[in-house]
This record gives C-alpha cells, sequence and structure tokens, in this order.
C-alpha cells in the first residue's frame, strides 16, 4: 500500500506532487512563466467581475481543486506549521549571518515538505541577488504563491520589460490588477503595453488579454466614486462588443456600469442600454430601467396563478401606464415593446393609440419593431395596424414592409390577401427564398401545382439560394416532375461540382482528388477568370450545405434518371463534376467507372480511353479488357499501340496477341496482325482466332499488290472451315461463311450456305436480349443476291423473311 503522511488526504499528497513538478519544471527552464502560470490559473477571464471585498483577502479566495483542474482558479495562500515557520525564521537568520549555504539547504527542505508556501521563495531570490535569471525566477513564484503584493508584481514587470519578455510582464500586470482591482493606474499601464505590441503588430492573441478585456476589467473593478471613467471604458467596449456581434457582453458591460452609475447614463446611452437588454430579452430589466431613470410611471398588481404545472407562480398585471410628453419616440417605442413580451396586451392597445398618431414617414422603422414583437407573440391583428401605414407610404414600398404584411396577412388566414403581398416581395426582390417558400405552399393548398412549383424555380443570373433549390427538387419529385428534377438537381449540385472549359482542366480534376480549389488555381495561371461564365452564384452568408453521404446519395440518383431517360451529356457532366467535390471524395473509385461509362454511352470515346487505361492498369481481367476493346473499337487513331505494348509488358497475358491483331488489323497492317492472330491460335485454338486469321488472310487476298491470290484464299478457307468446326453454332458459321463467298463472288457456293444458315435454329436466348438470331441478315444478302437476275426468288424471300 502507498505511505501517507499523517494529516495528508491522498489528494493533498497527489495535489502537492503536481504542484512540486511544475515549480522543478519552471525552475529548471522547461516551461517559461507564462506556462506556468497557465497551469494554475487556465487563461482567466478578464470580464469577470471580483468582489472587491474579497480582492485583498487571501484566505477568502477558493482553494486549488484537484489533480485534474490545479488551475482555473485564485491561489490559497499557504501557511508554514509553526516548526517549519522557526526553520524559515533560522534561514533568514544564516542568510542576515553570511551562510548563504546554510540558509539555501533549508529554504529547499521547507521547499521539499511545501512546495507551495512562498517564504523560501523569497529568501531564495536574496540569496541570489547575484544571479539575475534565478533571483527572477524565485521572486515570480514568490509572487505567484503569494499574489495579494501589487508593489512586487509592478516590480517584476519592471524587471521583465527590461528583459524584453512580453508574456511575462503581461501576467504581471494582470496579477497586480488582481491584487489592487481599484487601482486605475495598474490598469492603464496594461493598456499602455497593449498599444505598444499592437504599434509593433505583436500577436496579441498568444497573451489572452484583449483591449476589449481590459475596458471590461476597468468598468467591473473601479468603485462608483470614478463614475466619469466607467462611463468612458464601458462604451468603449459595448462599441466593440457590439461589431463582434457579441451582444451579451456588450449587455454585461453596460450592465455593471448602470448599477454603479445610473445618473451618468444620457439618453442616448439609455437607449443603447435598453436596445441591448431587449436583444436578450430582459424585459422586466428594461421596464426598472424606465421607472428609475425616464420618469415613466407604472401602475401595477401582484396576481398568483397556477402555471402548467399547477404550481403557484406569481404574475405582474400592468394596469396602467404614465409617459412624460418629453420622452423620445424611440424609447416609447421600446416600452411598447417590453409591454408586449411581459404580456400587458390591454395597456398597450391603449398606448397604441397615441403612438399612431406619429408620422409614419419619420417612425415607419419603430413602426416595424412594434409589429414585429406582435407577431412574436402572436397578435397579429394588432400588427396589421402597423403594418397597413407602412404599405400605403410610398417610402416604405419596401420587400421587408411586404413580407412582414403577407405573412400577417397567412397567419390570419387571408391566404389570397397573401398571396398578392407574396408577389409584391417578389417584385422588389424576386429571389427571396422565403417568399417563395411561403407563396409556394399556398398555391399548392389551392392546388394551382404547376404555377407553384414555378414559384420555386429561381433566376440564375443572380444569386441563388442552395436549401431553395433542394425544396424545389424536393416537391418536384413529389409531382413526378423527373426531367425537371434532373435539371434543378444538376443546379443544385454545381455548387461543389465544376464546370470544365477545357481538356486540360478535365486532365488535372483526373489526376487529383477532391481539389476544385486546383482548377481555378490553373485559371489564375493562364490569365482567366477562376470562375465559370455559366457558374452559379451561391448564397455565402447561407451555412446550409449537403452532408457528405447525402451529397452521395443525391448524385446517384440524378446519375440514374439521366440514364433512365437517356440524357447522356447530363450523365457526362454530372460524373466529371463529381470527380473534383471534396465531399465525394472517398467514392473516387465509383466516380471514375461512372464516368467512363457516361464516356461511353454520348460516345465520347477519347475521353474514355483516359479512364480505360486507369481501370486496365488497376483492375486487369476479362471485364476491363472488354471494356478496353470496346473503345479501342470505337477511336479512329492509333496512338494506344503504345499503350497496349505497354499494358501487357510487365505481365505478358495472352489475351495481348488478340489486341495487338486487332489495332494492327484496323491500321492496315495485315502481316504484323495475322502474326499475332497465329500467335494467339496456336496457344488457345479458339474459334475467333480462327475466324479473324480467316478473315486477315481474305483481306490479303484482295490486295493488288499480293502476289498467289489463290494460295492465300484456299488458307483462309481452310482457317474459315476450323472456324466452322470449334464455333459449334451452325447459324452463326453458315452465315459467316456465306458471307465469305459472297465477297469471293462464289455465290452459287453463298446461296448454298446461306440457305443452310435459313434452316438453322436460332444461336441464343437471352433474358435480357430476347432472341439472337441471324435469320433477317440472311435473308437480305439472299435477296441482294437474287434481286438483279431472279426479281421474283428476292421478292419471295422479302415478303417471308423481311416484312414487319
Amino acid at each position: 500500500m502507498d505511505s501517507v503522511k499523517p494529516g495528508c488526504s491522498k489528494g493533498n499528497m497527489d495535489k502537492m506532487d503536481v504542484e512540486k513538478e511544475l515549480t522543478n519544471k519552471f525552475l529548471s527552464g522547461e516551461m517559461s512563466f507564462a506556462e506556468y502560470s497557465s497551469e494554475w490559473y487556465g487563461g482567466d477571464d478578464e470580464e469577470e467581475a471580483e468582489d472587491p471585498n474579497k480582492v485583498s483577502d487571501d484566505e477568502s479566495r477558493p482553494s486549488l481543486p484537484q489533480v485534474e483542474k490545479i488551475g482555473q482558479r485564485r491561489r490559497k495562500l499557504t501557511r508554514l506549521s509553526p516548526v517549519l515557520l522557526g526553520l524559515m525564521g533560522e534561514a533568514n537568520l544564516r542568510f542576515v549571518r553570511g551562510d548563504k549555504d546554510m540558509a539555501e539547504k533549508m529554504c529547499h527542505e521547507i521547499i521539499k515538505q511545501i512546495p507551495t508556501a512562498p517564504e523560501p521563495y523569497q529568501t531564495l531570490a536574496q540569496i541570489y541577488e547575484h544571479d539575475a535569471e534565478k533571483s527572477l525566477q524565485f521572486s515570480l513564484l514568490a509572487a505567484h504563491l503569494s499574489p495579494s503584493d501589487a508593489n512586487e508584481w509592478l516590480r517584476l514587470a519592471a524587471i521583465s520589460k527590461e528583459r524584453s519578455d512580453v508574456k511575462q510582464e503581461m501576467i504581471c500586470y494582470t496579477q497586480a490588477i488582481k491584487a489592487e482591482p481599484f487601482n486605475f493606474e495598474i490598469h492603464m499601464k496594461r493598456l499602455d503595453l497593449l498599444t505598444s505590441l499592437e504599434e509593433i503588430k505583436y500577436p496579441l492573441n498568444t497573451l489572452n488579454v484583449t483591449r476589449v478585456k481590459c475596458y471590461h476589467k476597468i468598468v467591473t473593478c473601479l468603485p462608483a466614486t470614478e463614475g466619469e471613467i466607467i462611463m468612458k471604458y464601458a462604451k468603449m467596449a459595448a462599441t466593440i462588443y457590439h461589431n463582434n456581434r457579441e451582444l451579451e457582453r456588450a449587455t454585461a458591460v453596460l450592465d455593471a456600469a448602470y448599477k454603479k452609475c445610473s445618473l451618468l447614463f444620457s439618453l442616448e446611452d439609455i437607449n443603447i442600454f435598453l436596445e441591448l437588454l431587449i436583444t436578450q430579452k430582459q424585459y422586466q430589466a428594461c421596464i426598472e430601467v424606465f421607472v428609475s431613470n425616464l420618469g415613466i410611471v407604472i401602475e401595477a398588481e401582484i396576481q398568483t396563478v397556477k402555471n402548467s404545472s399547477d404550481e403557484i407562480e406569481e404574475h405582474t398585471n400592468y394596469i396602467n401606464c404614465t409617459i412624460p410628453c418629453n420622452l423620445p419616440i424611440d424609447l416609447k417605442s421600446k416600452l411598447l415593446i417590453c409591454f408586449i413580451h411581459l404580456g400587458a396586451i390591454s395597456l398597450v392597445e391603449t398606448l397604441l393609440t397615441d403612438f399612431l398618431t406619429n408620422d409614419v414617414e419619420k417612425a415607419g422603422d419603430l413602426y416595424m419593431d412594434i409589429e414585429e414583437a406582435f407577431s412574436c407573440v402572436g397578435h397579429h391583428e394588432l400588427a396589421m395596424k402597423l403594418l397597413e401605414p407602412l404599405i400605403k407610404n410610398t417610402s416604405f414600398d419596401l420587400g421587408a414592409v411586404w413580407l412582414k404584411h403577407a405573412e400577417c396577412l397567412y397567419n390570419l388566414g387571408r391566404l389570397d390577401d397573401a398571396v398578392e403581398s407574396y408577389y409584391k416581395v417578389l417584385k422588389h426582390a424576386p429571389q427571396h427564398p422565403t417568399a417563395r417558400r411561403k407563396l409556394y405552399a399556398i398555391l399548392e393548398q389551392k392546388g394551382r401545382i404547376d404555377e407553384a412549383l414555378d414559384i420555386l424555380q429561381q433566376d440564375y443570373n443572380y444569386v441563388v439560394s442552395a436549401k431553395l433549390l433542394l425544396d424545389h427538387c424536393q416537391e418536384l419529385k413529389k409531382h413526378n416532375k423527373i426531367l425537371k428534377y434532373l435539371e434543378v438537381g444538376e443546379a443544385l449540385l454545381s455548387k461543389t461540382f465544376p464546370r470544365y472549359r477545357h481538356q486540360e482542366e478535365l486532365s488535372i480534376a483526373c489526376k487529383t482528388k477532391g481539389g476544385i480549389d486546383l482548377i481555378h488555381e490553373f485559371r489564375k495561371m493562364r490569365g482567366e477568370n477562376p470562375y465559370h461564365e455559366d457558374d452559379l452564384h451561391f448564397d455565402e452568408e447561407e451555412s446550409f450545405k449537403l452532408t457528405p453521404q447525402e451529397e452521395w446519395n443525391f448524385f446517384k440518383e440524378l446519375l440514374g434518371i439521366a440514364n433512365d431517360h437517356k440524357q447522356y451529356f447530363t450523365m457526362q457532366r454530372l460524373c466529371f463534376g463529381a470527380l473534383m467535390s471534396k465531399a465525394l471524395t472517398s467514392h473516387r473509385i465509383d466516380i471514375d467507372f461512372y464516368c467512363l461509362q457516361a464516356c461511353i454511352l454520348s460516345n465520347d470515346h477519347h475521353t474514355a480511353m483516359r479512364f480505360i487505361r486507369d481501370f486496365t492498369h488497376k483492375y486487369p481481367g476479362p471485364s476491363s479488357w472488354n471494356l478496353l476493346n470496346l473503345v479501342i473499337g470505337s477511336v479512329d487513331d492509333t496512338a494506344h499501340i503504345k499503350f497496349l505494348s505497354r499494358l501487357f509488358q510487365k505481365d505478358s497475358h495472352i489475351v495481348r496477341h488478340l489486341f495487338l491483331g486487332n489495332n494492327f488489323l484496323t491500321s492496315g497492317r495485315y502481316l504484323v496482325a495475322l502474326k499475332y492472330f497465329l500467335e494467339y491460335h496456336d496457344q488457345c485454338r479458339e474459334p475467333l482466332s480462327a475466324f479473324l486469321i480467316s478473315v486477315t488472310i481474305m483481306i490479303m487476298a484482295a490486295q493488288r499488290t499480293v502476289d498467289k491470290h489463290h494460295n492465300l484464299i484456299l488458307q483462309g478457307l481452310s482457317y474459315l472451315s476450323t472456324y466452322k468446326q470449334l464455333r459449334k453454332c451452325d447459324q452463326e458459321a453458315y452465315y459467316n461463311m456465306g458471307r465469305v463467298y459472297h465477297m469471293l463472288s462464289l455465290n452459287n457456293l453463298a446461296v448454298e450456305y446461306y440457305e443452310k444458315a435459313l434452316s438453322c435454329a436460332p444461336i441464343a436466348k437471352c433474358e435480357q436480349h430476347g432472341v439472337i438470331d441471324l435469320t433477317r441478315e440472311t435473308a437480305y444478302n439472299l435477296y441482294l443476291l437474287y434481286k438483279d437476275h431472279s426479281p421474283e426468288i428476292a421478292r419471295k424471300y422479302m415478303f417471308k423473311y423481311l416484312v414487319i
């Protein structure tokens, strides 16, 4: 079992071990004082208001937590026991007498037992006066462990400044402020340091102290007697917070100033304060400000009511309100807004009559604020009283006003009037997504489906909403408008799918994964606009986007629709765009195969060649080779011959002979082709190779530059006979033999084999492709043979086999 000293818990022992470890790391130079301090304090929140009565009372500070979080709180001053206190006195006495070695040993003994006591570090700092670095380290530790001495922290800040240690200097000022929060001069010294650092563009984010935090600290720390200073820095802090959209903190700093010096708040200050309180929904606090600072007299009564949980709670019922005549109208509007949210609707109706006498031209924005409050709590009829004057005024013939009017009408159930108002919104803001959705819902409810779907269609020449595009897709699918669904879906995916301008960009897409930025960089290098002229401009403020899985499923669905409706070029655009989508990087192998399929279907065989090359390298086998042969057979040039040689260079498969033989055959190099076909036939003895050899020899026999035509024809017929024996399919074999004799103008033999082919059964039956039969092809060839010399026989074949 672990031994524990008497009087110490296991948790305290662990804590002391961590404290000792941190102290040793600091003294050995493994960590700076800034890092050491952050382990204890964890980055204090400078805006947090502190109780002035607790600042100088070390005993009242919260104690250190357990090992998991040794920092994050103010330190508790560690007291030495009487025995160690006597030892400390002896150490100081030895130091005064000049026995520094013994004094140092005594200090280290105390540190060994209680590493968080400040006294031994103070003495060690004096002992090492000759070593400035050591002395500073011990002084910092002593101040850190007894942080209530502001002067000591200021002295250490001065030393840190001389050493150009900015972080350490800032920490010293921060600790000095905690020791004496009422000392305005220390606050100013810290602000001066920040100003000098800003001038040299020092990275302030590494200091955990910002200018606005310093302002906030001044407001929360200074006493109410320093009202002017508090107001000055409260306004500055509130302005910065407001600009950064930190409204909660802006409210907090003004609230702290208001509690200390409310009499110094001007009407403008109160107006801003009330505005912030309303944004934070602190309506009761607003009422208190109105009563205490603006001369508002309110008559109210407290009622006890049961809530939804059958619990008794108090409710304030506002009965009457007297408003001074000289109260500015914007403050009157804020008072009405507070009463609306506090449920005093009867009182608001009384006050609203007077408010509506104000000129709409001057107070229109305030009308809108009150209307928004009414709509928020569900009193749409009262909201209409404020909207009607606005829509009649030409200065407020705006999309935002008509939108409020339309929504109010919709909530009141006046759908026909709401439709008109929504159309007014789209007149002012044609791309407004909310108006389009609401108008669609009404028109769909009325059964005007086509008109409703047209409303969801955005103009792609302007900024578009991705979320509205998705809604449009869902509704088109719901009403079975499949082709339109494909069109809008492609527009939605264009947010992450690029459009290519030329083959170089497609080459980049094929070689990289999820790098649309590379395309833009490539265009910049060429001196082009990085964005395509037909690209959609999406709303950048809209946070909506499809998840990677949603985008993948949506892409596959659109691809299937395009394939079903033979929209092959759309398929190709979708597949090429998916190559550069960062969300679909994990599906790159599938996308490459889809690209190959789309290229083949759209007869873009040159681009298909780009993809099939990769597939044959990565996945060699019959499937890849069949696709390769399909693509090669449709490409006009012969540049792929070198590729084929390289493809089978490492793994020389027998199928290589077929590929090379076919390519040399189509390029007119018949002898080379014959060589490869013969090599293949020697090893495989397949009917295909025998047939190819026969065809090649027959073509050679037809050349004028070749001698011994008859010998070649006999050899060709011999391999054709071999083909017939190996093929074991009478209809196909007889048909091909008839074609060969037909080509050689041996018509009697051609007719004989054609007749044999007609008398044979079909080649095969397939569930997917039906019956595979050469009867019509055979009959047509017979028709060609007879039409000039025996038209009656030719007509017989035509009517028997060729008439549908």
